[in-house]
């Protein structure tokens, strides 16, 4: 078999031509481990969309009739010069087509002129299905001793006529249902088109961001501007796509991209909002998808690796293969080594039981604050060394709760200075202060908040996050997720909270907070509002008092050598609302 590497012009001349592309299409219908991010619509139209990132880098294998009898679709990403497979994280199942017989040759062929080519690169290859021969990296092989091979377990889903989704559904998620349709018209709608797709994207991508920055302890995710185009450029493709919004009235609740992968449907891209989480929409999508399927004779949902949410969806499972090639024999020796050591480390955290998510929130915390300290002036972070050593050996934290009547509101000024319930902002939020939370905290406090019914007010400048506050209504308050100690409110009553604005120190301006009082004035049943304050903003508690608030009482929280306790001067026992902690 003849083996050629062919990159940049090469390669695109290659897949230009169209006898190419006729036998490209004829191999990956003999392949028997071909997904559809081997076909060729799919890669090729990653290569376009990319082509200012990526450059394509094709491995072709031709037999004695001149016949394609292998290919592997690769690109080099043009600022780290990294090779990759075409799609990288977009492409589920990564692989290379050949014929049966040649599926072990090939690679092992490819591979060594890639070596030749890229003498110090590592190919990672994600999530190889079962079917993908793999003997070539088998312990003992030439190229065995050049690869790290892991598994991971897959849950599928069988459709069969989509009966147990439809009982699902009517058995014990009929409740969930009827609530969202007091709402207003609950419907599910087939996205048709990419204009379609892209006037929800952007949306779509706002709660995926949110949740995996949150659930995931994902501190930063990095923005990929093309991946809309991405998306709009599969959808014109046929049989590629299959792209889903769950609605009440024009109000987006959940949606849903897959994609089709021959004769099964490869979950993508799933997401709802979080003004909806406690109906649970993101699971009831997934049955009424579940029951559509079956009307498209879809033999199996694939649910794809990873993820313990899935388990609960998946009837079987299998395993898919992870490999790691390294073309240098040194980098291999050492990702080992590193390997043992992660294991070692792993182990030892068993032992003490912390959980993973536990290690995740430590170490995105801890990068947060190396970041945090780097920004530091050497004179500064000797002075917040000493501040941080101090207040963890003993400090007092002083909650000053005011109250006000929310019928005085008429008269404050008409400001909208600040956005509401508005995600994108959020999602750029950086500490700005040594003593704000990590971002991860930061989003998860969040997310939790959104999906209680709090409702967040932002304002953004320059790209940053100066300016926050929640604002939490009455059928809300016994579900909000802050940790400081309870706070009994009337049921007539509203609770403004966690302020900050970043201006040298200033408080938070009073068009903003008079925005938020006027807000509350409107909400159904509540007469008067409670406003939490941090003793030491004395700028802010001149705001609230200028704005006819009282103060009521404090809640206190003093900590020596690590011990906490916690007190209050409030006149009552204090055992119900939860409300969130101020700075």
């Amino acid at each position: 078999m003849k083996i050629e590497v062919l990159t940049g012009r090469e390669a695109e001349r290659l897949i230009e031509d169209a006898e190419f592309r006729r036998k490209w299409k004829k191999l990956y219908d003999k392949c028997p481990w071909g997904s559809v991010f081997q076909g060729d619509d799919f890669v090729v139209t990653w290569y376009e969309t990319y082509r200012s990132q990526f450059t394509p880098a094709i491995v072709t294998g031709t037999n004695l009739g001149g016949e394609l009898a292998g290919l592997f679709t690769l690109a080099i990403a043009a600022e780290s010069g990294q090779l990759v497979v075409a799609g990288i994280s977009e492409a589920e199942y990564h692989a290379w087509l050949a014929e049966p017989q040649d599926g072990n040759a090939f690679i092992e062929s490819a591979l060594e002129k890639l070596r030749e080519n890229f003498p110090k690169r590592t190919l990672t290859l994600l999530f190889m299905l079962p079917t993908v021969p793999v003997e070539w990296a088998a312990p003992g092989t030439r190229w065995g001793r050049r690869c790290q091979v892991s598994t991971l377990s897959r849950g599928l889903t069988e459709i069969g006529d989509g009966s147990s989704f439809k009982d699902t559904l009517r058995k014990k998620k009929q409740s969930k249902i009827n609530r969202l349709k007091r709402l207003g018209h609950l419907h599910l709608d087939r996205i048709q088109g990419p204009e379609e797709l892209g006037a929800i994207f952007d949306e779509v991508i706002c709660y995926q961001t949110l949740r995996l920055r949150a659930i995931q302890n994902l501190p930063s995710i990095g923005h990929d501007p093309l991946i809309k185009a991405f998306y709009m450029n599969l959808m014109r493709l046929p049989r590629m796509i299959h792209a889903t919004a769950l609605r009440v009235d024009d109000k987006l609740v959940s949606a849903q991209i897959h994609t089709y992968n021959k004769e099964q449907m490869r979950l993508g891209l799933i997401t709802h909002s979080p003004f909806y989480a406690r109906y649970s929409p993101g699971e009831l999508h997934l049955l009424m998808i579940g029951a559509e399927l079956a009307k498209e004779e879809i033999t199996l949902f694939d649910l794809t690796p990873g993820g313990n949410y899935k388990d609960r969806y998946a009837t079987h499972h299998d395993e898919v293969y992870v490999v790691s090639v390294f073309f240098n024999r040194a980098h291999c020796i050492q990702y080992k080594i590193k390997r043992k050591l992660a294991e070692s480390a792993k182990s030892a955290i068993r032992i003490f039981n912390i959980t993973p998510e536990q290690t995740r929130d430590a170490f995105s915390t801890f990068l947060d604050w190396r970041q945090k300290w780097l920004r530091l002036k050497p004179a500064d972070l000797l002075s917040e060394t000493f501040r941080r050593l101090k207040r963890s050996l003993r400090h007092t934290d002083e909650l000053c709760i005011y109250a006000g009547d929310l019928n005085q509101t008429h008269s404050l000024s008409d400001s909208q200075l600040m956005k509401r319930d508005h995600i994108p902002d959020l999602l750029v939020y950086q500490p700005m202060e040594a003593w704000q939370p990590p971002v991860n905290k930061f989003m998860k406090r969040a997310l939790e908040n959104l999906e209680a019914g709090h409702h967040v007010y932002t304002h953004v400048e320059d790209g940053m996050l100066v300016q926050y506050g929640w604002l939490i209504e009455p059928q809300s308050q016994k579900s909000s997720a802050g940790d400081e100690q309870g706070l009994v409110l009337p049921p007539d009553s509203v609770l403004l909270t966690d302020f900050y604005t970043y201006s040298q120190g200033q408080s938070l301006p009073r068009s903003s907070l008079y925005q938020m009082l006027r807000d509350a004035a409107g909400v159904p049943g509540a007469k008067q509002a409670f406003i939490c304050v941090s003793a030491g903003n004395r700028g802010l508690r001149r705001v609230v008092e200028e704005a006819n608030f009282t103060y009521q009482y404090s809640f206190f929280k003093k900590n020596v050598l690590g011990r906490m306790r916690s007190w209050s001067t409030a006149p009552q026992p204090l055992t119900d609302t939860q409300i969130l902690p101020v700075h």
